[in-house]
């Protein structure tokens, strides 16, 4: 019986990749819960306190990979949105609330401004966040120290936008901005899975949105342009 050959490159459908992501970052999940049940246990009929300490520090360590796991799993999850009516003002006002939560540590670093008044856009505000979110989160990543980054919401041709502005970085990518976050994977590094670009294109494209990046002079600028409302309020 002749065995087929193995092939040095397999091309696998990415609905199956993510599939398999969200169930192994699951399976793991539930390990470190079971972990953190047992390190917790310990915890309490321990009286030693160098015990206790290393307990804490263990726990800590186990919540903090957890974390990971769930923020890529959440990479692989469908882009579900569910557009409604709001005024362009309420996102820019959420906006600042998300990102001091979110960038507690880089919060001054960043610069909020907007020449919006009442005007109406359809988004999924959550996700619309979520998207801005990821965009800032590449932003600090690449960021030299010292770097600032601004978002500004403007008005253009009658369109409501969202600009983020960060310092050009080095070179981190063969792609031309134009094309980053438009390939899955394609800048893993430790600590970062080329993903994040790649989240905010599916979601904005899923609510109608535009997302736009390009070079202007020394910054990096990332363009979302929010849907206009299918019918008036």
């Amino acid at each position: 019986m002749n065995t087929p050959p193995i092939q040095e490159e397999i091309q696998i459908p990415l609905e199956r990749v993510a599939k398999f992501i969200r169930q192994l970052t699951h399976d793991v999940r539930n390990g470190l819960s079971a972990a953190d049940l047992e390190a917790a246990f310990i915890e309490e009929i321990s009286t030693d306190e160098e015990v206790l300490s290393e307990l804490r520090k263990l726990r800590e360590m186990i919540s903090d990979t957890a974390k990971m796991l769930r923020r890529v799993s959440q990479y692989f999850q469908p882009a579900a949105v569910h557009p409604i009516q709001w005024e362009a003002k309420t996102l820019v006002r959420e906006l600042q609330n998300r990102i001091e939560t979110e960038f507690p540590e880089q919060f001054s670093a960043i610069q909020i401004v907007d020449d919006f008044e009442k005007e109406i856009v359809e988004i999924d505000l959550e996700q619309t966040l979520a998207v801005i979110t990821l965009v800032l989160q590449n932003a600090l990543e690449w960021m030299k120290e010292g770097g600032r980054v601004s978002v500004k919401g403007i008005l253009q041709a009658e369109e409501a936008i969202i600009e983020i502005h960060e310092p050009k970085p080095d070179k981190v990518s063969d792609l031309p901005p134009g094309l980053w976050g438009t390939e899955p994977l394609y800048s893993t590094r430790p600590g970062g899975y080329g993903l994040g670009l790649f989240l905010a294109r599916k979601i904005a494209l899923a609510q109608g949105s535009k997302l736009e990046i390009r070079v202007i002079g020394n910054e990096l600028v990332t363009r979302l342009t929010l849907p206009k409302p299918k019918a008036p309020m």
